[in-house]
Formats: structure tokens, sequence, C-alpha cells
């Protein structure tokens, strides 16, 4: 039978082994949320390296008003890209409306089951 001491934990490096095993378990889970923490900053860098040369803008005069119709195409394309990112049920626009499928109490009577002893269940 084995017996529980304290003494055991002394003669066997007990507490060195479990101030050891705390240490390493504690920078594991310190350096995994630092990772978490500065990943958005280091993608960021990245991307800075990573990202191809932006063309410049071409000038436009600030005087220019847009047409009706170029506010109509802004408007549309808008609509248009929300429509997408949302996908889904969204996109869909029926009329015809679906049949409300009633009351389970009305179809007793209406169905068939097959018997216990049936070959075909």
């Amino acid at each position: 039978m084995i017996h529980f001491d304290l003494t055991n934990v002394l003669r066997g490096d007990g507490f060195t082994t479990t101030i050891i095993g705390m240490t390493i378990v504690f920078s594991g889970l310190l350096l995994i949320s630092l990772f978490i923490r500065l990943l958005p900053k280091i993608l960021a860098a990245l991307d800075h390296f990573t990202a191809p040369q932006q063309a410049r803008a071409v000038d436009v005069p600030a005087d220019t008003v847009p047409s009706e119709e170029e506010v109509h195409a802004a408007i549309c394309l808008a609509i248009h890209m929300e429509l997408e990112r949302c996908g889904g049920d969204l996109q869909r626009i029926t009329i015809a409306q679906r049949p409300a499928p009633g009351s389970f109490w009305n179809s007793a009577g209406k169905m068939r089951s097959l018997s216990d002893r049936s070959p075909h269940a």
C-alpha cells in the first residue's frame, strides 16, 4: 500500500518538478498570448512589404459634378455589392408566397403506415 506523505514529495524532488512544470506551462501560454496579440501588427507589416505599389489616382478637378446617371450607377453598384456580401436568401425575390403547412391534426386519417408484419418495412 502506498503511503502519501510530505516526506515522499521532498525526497523525490516533487516541489522542484512542480515549479519547473508550472514555469514551462506558464511560459508557453505567455508566448501563445503574445503571438495572438502581435499577429495583426505582424500581418500589417508583411502586407506593407508584399503589397504591390498602388497606382496614383488621377487628379480630378474639384468643381466636377457627377451627372444623374453616374449617381444612379454608383447607388446601384453599392446595392449590388451589399447584396453579394450578405448572400443567402436576400438575393431571392419572389412574388408567390408559399402555402401555409396547416395543422398537424388536419392530416388525421389521411396518412398510411405499413404494418409491423409487412415484408416491405
